[in-house]
Order: C-alpha cells, then sequence, then structure tokens
C-alpha cells in the first residue's frame, strides 16, 4: 500500500528558490502523510536516498498550450515526487495524494501518474473575499482560500476592503453607498496625485493591508490572486468642488438614490494618468496580481455615454459635442471603454507580463460590435448575458475572437440558503461548458467553515480533476465518504430531491439572488396593506430596504419606483410552478433526510444528515418566502385590478391564504433561528446592512410575525400617487 511505503521516508525536499506553495506543500507532506520527516530546501543536484520531493516543473506562461497536470511518482529507494505544472495545481495536487490515492497499491504510481486539470483557468465568483460577506459569521479567509486551492481553483479574487464598511456616506435615506462595500476599485487601496486627500490615509492603509494579507494567502496556496473591481466608479462628492471639469458619466440609479453620482471623464489625460497610477501602486505592492475583472455600468461605476447608464446616456465634454447620431455615440463610447482597458493592461504588463484583464460586455448591447474587435492580446471577455436584448445580432452581439480567453460565468451562488445542495445542476453545467470547449470558468464556492458538507463544491472539484466520471459515481464516492456505505444511496436520493427543487425554481422570480437581501424579504410582514403599518413600526426593517422614501418598493412587493415585475397572471403562474414542483421535492427531501435520521449508526452520518435537514429546512422557508412574493402580488394586485364583487372577494380569500402561509413560514424560520447552529444564511458580525441581515435577525422575525397578526385581516391596498410623495419636514432617517 502506498501509504506504508511513504511512511519509511523522513526526508521532505523542495527547490531552494521556491514558491510559497512549494514550501506549504512539503510541509503539509511532512506532517500529514510522513510519521516524521525533515523538511528542507534542495539545490539543482539530485537528492540521494529516500526522500519525498515537491516542485513545480514550470511556471504558466498564459498562453502555452501545453496542459495543466499535477503528477505523482514513486521510484526504488523508495523516493516519491509531487510535481505540477502550475504552482496553482500543487496542494490540490497534494489533496488528490491525501484523499484518493493512499489505500492503493504503490506499483500504480512506478510510472507516475498524471491528472490534466479540466478548466485552465477557473476563478472563484461569490462575495467572501471581495465584498460584504467577508464580515459572514465563522468565516475564515485562509480556510478559505485553502479551500478553493483543494477543490482545484486557479484564480482568486482577493480585494475586499479592510474596513467594515465603505468610506463614503450618503444623505438621509440613501442606502446606495452599500454597493461601494464590494468589488472595490484601485482608489480604495492606494492614492494619486490627482485624489491625494479625499481618502484617509488609515483608511487606505487599513484596505491595502488586508488586500496583501489576501495575497499572502493565495500565493501559500498557489493561486494566481487578481482583483474584481466595479471601475471606472465615482469620486468622493468634495472632489468635484475642485475639479468639476472633470465631472464625467452620471452612473448611480436614479430609482435608488436621493444624491447623483459621477465618474471621471476618462477622456481627459489627467484622469487616464490616475488610473495608470493607481495601477502602478497597486502592482508595486502586490506585484504578483495576475488579473483585474472590470465590471461596469453598476454599482456606482460606469462609461461615458454608453446605452446602458442608469441615468441614460451621459457624459462630460470631452468625448462628443451635441446632436449626433446613435451609431456615432455608440463608437465614440466604445472607444472610450477600449482606452480604459488598454490603459489598465499596458500599465500593469510593466510590472507583470503575464497579467491579463477581463473585462464584462454585457451592458455594452449597442457598443459591443465596435468593442469586440479591440479586444485580444491579454483584454478578455466576460460574460454576456447580463443585460443582453433579445435579439443580440440586431446590437452588435458578435462573440470574441478566437484568441481571446472568453469566461463562461456559471453562476451557482447559494448564499441566501448556505450549502444547499443541487450538485447535478452544478455538474450539468460544468460539463456542457466543459464540452463547449471553454477554458475560464467563474463559480461559486461556499466556505467550508459555514457549510461544512456542500456537495456543490466537491462536484465542483471532481469534474476539475476526473471529468469523465459520471454524475452517480461522483455522488456515491462523496456519499460514503461522509455518510458510511450503508447510508450512502439514502444521502445521493435526498441530494437529488433538493437538487430536483432547485431546478424546478423559476429563474425569472422577482428579488430571488443577490437583491433578496435588499427588498428585506425575509423580514418584512407579508400583509395585505403595508401602508396600514405606521413609519415608526416599520423602520426596524425600512432602514436597510433599498428605497428612497418615495419608491413604491415600500409598500409594494412587486414594484420599484416606475417598474412592475409581474402581472396578476404571471405571478400566479410562477406560483403554482413553486406549489406544484419546488416546494413538494423539497418537502420530499427533508421527509427522507428525516427517515433517514431514524437509521442512523454512526456520528458522522449524524452530523452529516441533521446539517443537511437545518439547511433543507431553510431552503423551504426561502422558497416558500419567494412563493409568497408571488402570492402577495397575484392577490393584492389582483384585488385592486378587479371590478366585479365575486373576483374582489376571491383575491381577498387569496391574500388571508398568503399571510396565513407567511406567517407559519416566519415562525418555521424562527424556530431554526433559535434551535440551530449551523450557519444556514450568512450572519454579519459587524452589524446588519444593506447586502447581509445582522446577529438581531431573530428579533426581527418577532416583529414581523407581531405585525402580521396585527394586519392580517386590512383590505388590500396600494397607494398609486406612492411615487410622488415628499418627504417629511424632519427627513427620512438617517443610515
Amino acid at each position: 500500500m502506498l501509504k506504508t511505503i511513504l511512511q519509511t521516508i523522513q526526508t521532505v525536499t523542495f527547490p531552494a528558490d521556491c514558491s510559497p506553495v512549494e514550501r506549504t506543500v512539503a510541509e503539509s507532506v511532512a506532517t500529514q502523510l510522513l510519521r516524521s520527516a525533515t523538511v528542507r530546501p534542495v539545490g539543482t543536484q539530485t537528492e540521494n536516498g529516500p526522500h519525498f520531493h515537491v516542485a513545480v516543473e514550470r511556471e504558466g506562461d498564459p498562453d502555452d498550450q501545453s496542459g495543466d497536470w499535477v503528477q505523482f511518482k514513486l521510484s526504488p529507494g523508495p523516493s516519491a515526487a509531487l510535481t505540477a505544472s502550475h504552482a496553482h495545481w500543487l496542494y490540490a495536487g497534494l489533496c488528490l495524494l491525501r484523499e484518493e490515492w493512499l489505500e492503493r497499491d504503490e506499483r500504480e504510481f512506478e510510472h507516475g501518474k498524471k491528472v490534466t486539470l479540466t478548466f485552465p483557468w477557473l476563478r472563484n465568483l461569490s462575495d467572501f473575499l471581495v465584498g460584504s460577506l467577508r464580515y459572514a459569521r465563522n468565516f475564515n479567509p485562509e480556510d478559505y482560500v485553502r479551500q478553493i486551492a483543494r477543490l482545484g481553483f486557479s484564480h482568486v479574487s482577493i480585494n475586499g476592503l479592510g474596513f467594515p464598511g465603505p468610506f463614503e456616506k450618503s444623505p438621509p435615506g440613501d442606502l446606495y453607498h452599500w454597493f461601494y462595500d464590494y468589488s472595490p476599485d484601485l482608489d480604495q487601496f492606494v492614492d494619486s496625485s490627482l485624489l491625494h486627500g479625499y481618502y484617509p490615509a488609515d483608511y487606505l492603509q487599513t484596505n491595502l493591508r488586508t488586500l496583501k494579507r489576501n495575497a499572502d494567502l493565495a500565493a501559500k496556496y498557489g493561486l494566481i490572486p487578481g482583483l474584481h473591481i466595479n471601475s471606472p466608479r465615482s469620486m468622493p462628492e468634495e472632489f468635484w468642488d475642485r475639479y468639476g471639469f472633470l465631472r464625467g458619466a452620471r452612473v448611480d440609479h436614479p430609482r435608488e438614490t436621493i444624491r447623483p453620482r459621477y465618474t471621471p471623464a476618462m477622456a481627459h489625460p489627467a484622469v487616464q494618468d490616475h488610473y495608470r497610477e493607481l495601477v502602478r501602486k497597486v502592482l508595486a505592492e502586490i506585484p504578483e496580481i495576475g488579473f483585474i475583472h472590470v465590471w461596469t455600468n453598476d454599482s456606482g461605476s460606469g462609461f461615458e455615454f454608453v446605452c446602458s447608464l442608469y441615468a441614460g446616456r451621459n457624459g462630460g465634454p470631452y468625448l462628443l459635442r451635441e446632436w449626433k447620431t446613435e451609431e456615432e455615440i455608440a463608437r465614440v463610447a466604445a472607444k472610450n471603454v477600449l482606452t480604459y482597458y488598454r490603459l489598465i493592461r499596458d500599465e500593469a504588463r510593466r510590472i507583470n507580463p503575464g497579467f491579463r484583464l477581463v473585462c464584462d460586455l454585457g451592458p455594452f448591447f449597442v457598443e459591443r460590435k465596435h468593442i469586440v474587435p479591440g479586444l485580444g492580446d491579454g483584454i478578455d471577455a466576460g460574460e454576456f448575458a447580463f443585460f443582453q436584448p433579445p435579439d443580440p445580432e440586431d446590437q452588435g452581439g458578435e462573440r470574441p475572437a478566437s484568441d481571446v480567453l472568453t469566461h463562461v460565468k456559471l453562476d451557482l451562488s447559494d448564499t441566501n440558503v448556505l450549502g444547499l445542495p443541487f450538485p447535478g445542476l452544478v455538474h450539468e453545467r460544468l460539463t456542457a461548458a466543459r464540452a463547449e470547449g471553454a477554458q475560464a470558468i467563474l463559480c461559486s464556492a461556499t466556505p467550508d467553515m459555514l457549510a461544512p458538507f456542500d456537495v456543490n463544491g466537491e462536484i465542483v472539484r471532481a469534474v476539475q480533476l476526473h471529468p469523465d466520471r459520471s454524475l452517480a459515481t461522483m455522488l456515491l464516492e462523496i456519499a460514503r465518504r461522509w455518510a458510511g456505505r450503508e447510508l450512502a444511496q439514502r444521502l445521493v436520493d435526498i441530494w437529488l430531491h433538493s437538487d430536483g427543487a432547485v431546478r424546478a425554481y423559476p429563474r425569472d422570480i422577482p428579488m430571488s439572488t443577490f437583491g433578496f437581501p435588499w427588498f428585506r424579504l425575509w423580514v418584512r410582514p407579508f400583509v395585505p396593506n403595508i401602508e396600514a403599518i405606521s413609519e415608526e413600526e416599520r423602520a426596524y426593517y425600512e432602514r436597510y430596504l433599498l428605497a428612497t422614501f418615495n419608491n413604491p418598493a415600500r409598500v409594494d412587493l412587486n414594484n420599484d419606483m416606475m417598474w412592475d415585475f409581474l402581472t396578476v397572471e404571471e405571478a400566479a403562474k410562477r406560483k403554482s410552478i413553486l406549489d406544484g414542483e419546488v416546494l413538494p421535492r423539497t418537502g420530499q427531501a427533508i421527509e427522507l433526510c428525516e427517515s433517514t435520521l431514524l437509521q442512523i449508526a454512526t456520528p458522522d452520518a449524524e452530523g452529516v444528515l441533521n446539517d443537511l435537514r437545518d439547511r433543507l429546512r431553510t431552503g423551504q422557508c426561502y422558497f416558500t418566502t419567494m412563493r409568497n412574493t408571488l402570492a402577495w402580488t397575484e392577490s393584492v394586485h389582483g384585488f385592486l385590478e378587479s371590478r366585479d364583487a365575486d373576483r374582489r372577494a376571491h383575491y381577498h380569500d387569496l391574500c388571508k391564504e398568503m399571510v396565513r402561509s407567511e406567517l407559519e413560514n416566519a415562525r418555521s424560520l424562527l424556530d431554526l433561528w433559535q434551535r440551530s447552529t449551523r450557519d444556514c444564511i450568512p450572519v454579519s458580525t459587524v452589524g446588519e446592512s444593506l447586502h447581509m441581515y445582522g446577529q438581531n435577525f431573530g428579533e426581527l422575525l418577532e416583529r414581523k410575525i407581531d405585525l402580521m397578526i396585527r394586519h392580517r385581516d386590512d383590505e388590500p391596498y396600494i397607494d398609486p400617487d406612492f411615487m410622488w410623495r415628499m418627504p417629511d419636514k424632519g427627513g427620512p432617517e438617517v443610515v
């Protein structure tokens, strides 16, 4: 057996000019695989005697096509070697050896056993290192970086703020500043000659220190660190007092703000020099940064005169004059976008020649045809789906040239319910991407410290390391490892019931994903007439509700200022899918989980299934709340739109049933919160915010329940003129 042979080795070696991950893996081999071993570097000469050597055989060139692999070889002596083509695969190779190969016959490894990684570029897609979730209860950055290295990720986004919130503060009643708490731009870590003095030195130093810590963690486990930024982002309000002539585009969302936000005019040489200086300073501090992923036209960022600015096409005086055609505007706006992309790439490559810039082209559905020909040579295309118009061919929806590394975004985030299983869906999307020849994947990974039995992440690892295995084989192996051979198939069946529920859930239900906490759906009362509750009594949840004082979203679950989400019929159709498919399948998963718990013979299996049951119940509460947003729209709007007395009575009855359902659901969720010790939802350790609930979650649920009991029999009503209201004399609450 390989394990027995390895334990005779007493020396672990690594190259004298080692990378941090080579030392990390060598030390892990000594402590985790061998009984008693010395760890030391070696020079260019071959080591004599029994030893275990750890090394990266070559560092990866982004354009190198010779493969991505990890290999283990056992030679007479015995001597062993764990090698990888790139630093970012070495720790995954150690985990493969430790978890899957130690019990095998040593003869399997005499000529070397090599595993080729499926996706050369696999990057985390989540807010755990770049957004508000960095302050989730029990989250640990090093544990998370170690975890995604084990799963077979190659790149990691690291640019979360060191401060617990953004520097910018909004005027009373405006929550837009919370959008600056994730994917922060370069100017949140270093200053420039143009911006000097507008951010406090201690703020920048704290953020930069956190950035460097995360970069060190990435290096320790071999990952390529990079930044995910919303850029170009707006400047502090005081900046415009001095540099008003540099004002570029208005980029805020007028439905969600009171104060306008503006980015600087990228066409001005002073602004271009500002961004060059920011790039130089960041890479001077962390030269190993291998990529910057730019998302724009959202969350306080945007380019001048592009079609998808929330305030409409607008900008400063340096790009366009009045009375230009739509085509002329699109062409000039696209040229300005490319100027920024090339500026970032060129400046970064002065320090790191392998640097790549990733740009999301989703918002540029008119300008895209002018941008795509300018990509390549280290400027990669990101996802296209977001903001995609119905007919992309008519809007310049060309795909990038073949030499561009196109990223496939697999948004498998389950951050509303941590660890909710949908392994079949994960496998299906990853294998489809592989079949299409995808090389670069953005994919979520739930931290193990919050969800210790996350089968979704294990499927990501299995596809990355063993893509030719069937889903059934993958699931059974994972289940046996966690619950034992006897209960493995039952655990798989539970996962697949949950997977079926997630698959059946309609993807177009408003507020289902990252917007779920913004509208405080779990803690706000679902009643027929929200405004029958006084503003004072609603303040506990409206404090972090993404809605200005005159936004009908405060009193209408189907509206966001001038935007109605669904018709009565559309809401009813989606509700029927949750009632007929999603919730029954979730219920089947819970029933099977509970019946299996009665057969438990081992503590390990009991731990897995108890954990799973709590997450499934939380998922059931989430699905029920989303079902009841639809029921609210169907019943309240149906009542108000009806002129027939019988129809009004019908919708009124539906409204009462909606309140009953959500009231029972809120009680179930409160019971889970009070009873379970598991992190089934992300909970902030620094206080409630727009993006995350705080440790007062139970108290907020209790308020919701109380208000729903008191107002469940009110008649349905929505003020049709809510949008035209003026604030009270005292003004909205200061946040």
